[in-house]
C-alpha cells in the first residue's frame, strides 16, 4: 500500500508481479478450461477482473468499509449480501452450474499474491466474486426472474464504488 499523496500510483498492487505483464500472465489455464467446460469463457469477466486488477487503494477502503460497517449505506448491508448469494447459488445449481461459482472464486483469488493478500484485498475479492455471480444470475433471468432482483443487490459494491454499471447492462 501507498500514501494518498501519490496520485499517479493509487493502486492497492504498485506493480505487477515480476514476469508478469498483465493480469492474463497469472491465470492459471486449467481454471479457465474448467470454467469453459461449464459453460462461461473467461471473456465474459473480463471487464470485473481488469477492474479488480487495477483496484486503488481508496477505492478498497471503501469497499472494506461497506462489507464491515453496516450503516455505511442504508440501502446494501453485507449480511444480507452473504444470504442473497446462498439463493443465487441455490438457484443456479438447479440449472448445472454447480461449478461456476467455485472456479470464479479460484481465479478472482489468483489476482493477488500472497505478499499482497491483507483484508482489503480479500474484501475486494469478495465483492468482485458477488459482480460475477450476478454476472452469471443475470445470465439465468429469463428462466427465474428473482435472480435479476438478487443479481442487482450482489452487484450494487461494484456498480456504486468502481462505476461498473455498463457491466451489468449489457448482461441483461
Amino acid at each position: 500500500m501507498q500514501d494518498f499523496d501519490d496520485a499517479d500510483k493509487d493502486q492497492v498492487r504498485l506493480d505487477p508481479p515480476a514476469g508478469r505483464p498483465s493480469l492474463t500472465g497469472m491465470l492459471y489455464y486449467p481454471d479457465i478450461l474448467d470454467l469453459r467446460l461449464a459453460g462461461y469463457e473467461l471473456e465474459r469477466f473480463e471487464g470485473l477482473l481488469l477492474a479488480l486488477d487495477q483496484a486503488s487503494f481508496k477505492k478498497a477502503l471503501r469497499v472494506s468499509r461497506m462489507l464491515r460497517i453496516s450503516e455505511a449505506t442504508p440501502i446494501w448491508n453485507s449480511r444480507r449480501a452473504d444470504q442473497v448469494e446462498l439463493l443465487v447459488l441455490d438457484s443456479i445449481h438447479e440449472y448445472g452450474l454447480a461449478q461456476v461459482p467455485q472456479l470464479l472464486r479460484r481465479v478472482l483469488g489468483r489476482v493477488f499474491e500472497e505478499d499482497t493478500k491483507n483484508y482489503l484485498t480479500i474484501d475486494l475479492v469478495t465483492v468482485f466474486y458477488w459482480s460475477c455471480l450476478a454476472q452469471v444470475a443475470g445470465d439465468y433471468a429469463w428462466r427465474e426472474p428473482r435472480l435479476l432482483e438478487w443479481a442487482e443487490y450482489l452487484s450494487y459494491p461494484v456498480r456504486s464504488v468502481f462505476g461498473l454499471a455498463d457491466q451489468f447492462q449489457s448482461a441483461n
